[in-house]
């Protein structure tokens, strides 16, 4: 439906055109055509200005026609998800149905921060249920190169506040307005996770609680500065924490699992694929 607008537009034109000629018979070609200039001119202003309400009408009455528009729109804000739709054809569907009823009710446009935070949230679930069970089990390189990009995307967030940095790490989605940078290291790792997702084997198993403790266990003796008792306790009340100590703390964590050897690595990072 959005294509056809501009052909009904041109048809519209034309009829103009049309009636015009065919109503001036027997008047000075000049006259004639300034007339039909004006007519096209005037018809053409017309349909433009009506188009906003025509594809408001149209959003609010055919899903196909909506999910089009913001389809569109998320795919030119991040290229990545046309690899992720490709996955899995559920992925998409689950995305159609959680964010249609959400941006009809609200009727914001797709840069509208309610709007960008709906769309940020509803992506989050559909990646927990639809990509996340299956890139888990994929092989240690491709789950830890998904790891790898947590500091550099941890890092991008606090470039905008602590705040940010800490909602991202807490929550897994992204809350803030358009930015470059944070846009860019999402984008790599849906890439990673895509890269996970091809690279699953079902009989992958996850890591005991065993491998798991003593994977944790040797990443806090690389944290840089080192984990401290008061760094510990903190932990344990993380939710609680200010933001810029949450950010902070989860910055360290990351770093010191990166530096793991890749088996241990990928335990973890698999585990959080798992837990979601």
């Amino acid at each position: 439906m959005q294509s056809l607008y501009p052909v009904i537009s041109v048809l519209g034109i034309g009829v103009a055109v049309a009636l015009v000629a065919q109503f001036t018979k027997g008047r000075s070609v000049t006259r004639r055509f300034v007339l039909g200039f004006v007519a096209a001119l005037a018809v053409g202003a017309g349909f433009a200005v009506a188009r906003p309400q025509f594809e408001l009408f149209a959003f609010e009455r055919s899903d196909d026609y909506a999910w089009s528009i913001v389809r569109g729109r998320m795919i030119a804000q991040d290229p990545v998800l046309l690899d992720v739709f490709a996955l899995d054809p559920a992925i998409e569907t689950d995305l159609r149905k959680g964010l249609l009823p959400i941006l009809r009710e609200q009727r914001g446009g797709m840069n509208d921060p309610a709007m960008l935070q709906a769309v940020a949230k509803a992506a989050a679930a559909a990646f927990r249920s639809k990509v996340m069970p299956v890139a888990q089990r994929g092989s240690d390189d491709a789950v830890a190169a998904w790891g790898d990009g947590t500091v550099a995307t941890l890092l991008a967030f606090r470039t905008v506040s602590d705040e940010a940095c800490a909602d991202y790490a807490m929550t897994g989605v992204n809350r803030t307005s358009p930015n470059l940078r944070v846009d860019a290291a999402l984008s790599a790792r849906q890439r990673a996770m895509v890269a996970a997702y091809k690279s699953s084997d079902p009989g992958k198993k996850l890591p005991s609680s065993e491998e798991l403790g003593a994977a944790y266990e040797h990443a806090r003796t690389l944290a840089q500065p080192p984990f401290e008792e008061a760094d510990m306790a903190a932990f344990r009340d993380l939710k609680d924490q200010p933001k810029a100590r949450q950010c902070d703390l989860m910055l360290r964590l990351f770093g010191a699992i990166d530096r793991l050897p890749l088996r241990e690595k990928a335990a973890i990072y698999r585990t959080i694929m798992a837990n979601g």
